[in-house]
């Protein structure tokens, strides 16, 4: 122990102090060149990140927000067509905003509305869909694209996921209602009847008086599937 307190009051001596010193002074130097880089390289980021937020990205959303408001009402008063040449037309030029992005959801919805099927799935695909709600309802949309097209069990895939990831008692069982319909039409009614009943079990057996009406609908589907089995 007592060396030990030697070895520390000599490493704390003016000398090795000094010395430590020195050698700290002359890495500096040797290094100053580097350290400047780093130092420059650092206020170059901080100063771009500045200037894109300030003088870019704003400019580009606020651009990109004054085009889409005129294209959404279009939208809202059924004149399709035009909306539908707006929405392409922002989803391309401001694509890197939020409204481009926006523009990619209603345009597919836009497509859907015209039976352009194809075109619509391409566009739901294209939507970066973001929060709690919204990319359950993308899957759910591309199902009924996937439906349309005739891709029978892309669609029901879809539909069962959206419900998962909506995990919601008053959204997923539209969903899984939508693939036993589907199930149904297709001559498969074993698994609408699985799928009917996951919706009665999973999302509405303790049903809140508003989606009592969807409980109501669900059990009298599933009675049918299951008439239909047997």
């Amino acid at each position: 122990m007592a060396e030990e307190i030697k070895d520390l009051e000599k490493e704390q001596s003016p000398e090795v102090m000094e010395d430590s010193l020195s050698k700290t002074e002359v890495l500096l130097e040797e290094n100053k060149d580097l350290i400047s880089k780093v130092i420059i390289g650092i206020v170059i980021l901080v100063t771009g990140y500045f200037v894109y937020n300030n003088w870019v990205a704003e400019p580009a959303e606020m651009a990109a927000n004054e085009e889409i408001w005129p294209a959404q009402k279009l939208f809202e008063q059924d004149s399709i067509a035009k909306a539908i040449s707006e929405f392409e037309f922002i989803a391309e030029e401001h694509s890197g905003t939020d409204a481009g992005n926006l523009a990619n959801l209603y345009l597919g919805l836009s497509l859907l509305k015209e039976a352009k099927f194809d075109d619509a799935l391409a566009a739901f695909e294209s939507f970066d869909a973001k929060g709690k709600m919204m990319p359950g309802l993308k899957i759910g949309l591309i199902g009924d694209c996937h439906s349309e097209l005739g891709n029978v069990d892309e669609a029901i895939a879809n539909y069962k996921k959206a419900a998962t990831v909506l995990d919601s008692k008053s959204v997923s069982p539209y969903f899984l209602k939508k693939a036993g319909v589907l199930l149904e039409q297709n001559n498969d009614v074993a698994r609408a009847v699985e799928v009917y009943q996951l919706a009665l079990d999973k999302y509405l057996k303790e049903a809140a008086p508003s989606v009592q009406s969807v409980k109501n609908e669900m059990t009298k589907l599933l009675a049918r599937a299951k008439a239909k089995a047997n």
